[in-house]
């Protein structure tokens, strides 16, 4: 059997992060309560973290545990980032970034496309919108089944750990990265403080849906860079490096929710456009450094 010593690329921004998380907590005097309540389920997030890293080749089902668990590290890191957030009640940054929106989504051309596919394009732009949160487990589903070993005991299962390795490596620094630097860009959603939904006033089916979800479950404010258009853009990068057929689908779909952060006033242009951009980086880092981690596997 394999294993595989010290920590991969994911673990390691993962524990970065959860640091980072507890010291600028500190540093922003933030609640006692809210302090300790970081630090303890940081604490063990992560030793959760490592204890599925070192039995995941005990059974099948841990393996895949210790698969989608970075997807729950996601989810905690970005209600932990919102506790360092102090809004800027003058919206500076708001203002500078509503120009650029009003250039684009008030062109002639942009309004037009918008009219000519009234209301399936904007019906299609909310769906996509809300395929955010599902596209990374479903990019954890697609390169287990395009890496898995044919039989049991097949050398392709240590190119399937591999493969989830170099997946992890690309999207969860991507998605932190957004998070960490999200309390240095004080954003309101530009639906709430401006409210110019372009093009013609339908009422998408999923709309509602994308609200509730938001006002229940978001920490309210705009992320500069987008974590949601990070991840996906990171998701499909790394799809496509092992399934190349389905990254491309992927590609699409990631490209179809950074429109639609855009068009449904949930991100600026902005936004979505510096997510893309970590989400590339993200992608190239964790390329260049697959061989640096590979030198630390023993047979």
């Amino acid at each position: 059997m394999n294993m595989r010593i010290g920590l991969s690329i994911a673990e390691h921004a993962a524990l970065a992060f959860f640091i980072y998380i507890i010291v600028a907590a500190s540093i922003v005097h933030a609640a006692s309560r809210d302090w300790c309540f970081v630090l303890t389920l940081n604490s063990v997030t992560f030793a959760t973290l490592i204890v599925l890293h070192r039995i995941r080749h005990r059974a099948p089902w841990l393996a895949a545990a210790a698969d989608l668990f970075p997807a729950l590290l996601v989810l905690v890191a970005y209600r932990e980032s919102g506790i360092l957030l102090a809004p800027d009640p003058a919206h500076h940054l708001d203002y500078v970034f509503i120009l650029w929106d009003r250039v684009l989504l008030h062109n002639g051309l942009v309004q037009a496309l918008l009219q000519a596919g009234a209301p399936w394009v904007q019906h299609y732009l909310e769906l996509a919108y809300l395929l955010c949160y599902p596209l990374v487990p479903l990019g954890v589903i697609a390169v287990h089944f395009a890496t898995r070993p044919a039989r049991a005991g097949d050398r392709s299962a240590t190119r399937s750990s591999s493969a989830m390795d170099e997946f992890w490596a690309t999207v969860l620094p991507a998605t932190l990265f957004c998070y960490a630097v999200y309390p240095f860009f004080p954003l309101t959603p530009p639906r709430v403080l401006f409210g110019d939904v372009p093009g013609p006033h339908v009422q998408p089916l999923l709309r509602q849906w994308n609200f509730w979800l938001l006002d229940h479950y978001s920490v309210q404010a705009c992320i500069f860079p987008s974590g949601h258009v990070a991840a996906v853009t990171a998701v499909a990068l790394a799809v496509r490096k092992q399934a190349p057929r389905l990254g491309a689908l992927f590609l699409f779909l990631a490209a179809s929710v950074a429109i639609a952060t855009v068009y449904g006033r949930y991100h600026y242009a902005a936004d979505a456009v510096a997510g893309a951009l970590v989400g590339v980086a993200a992608y190239v880092v964790a390329t260049a450094l697959k061989h640096r981690w590979s030198d630390r596997i023993i047979g």
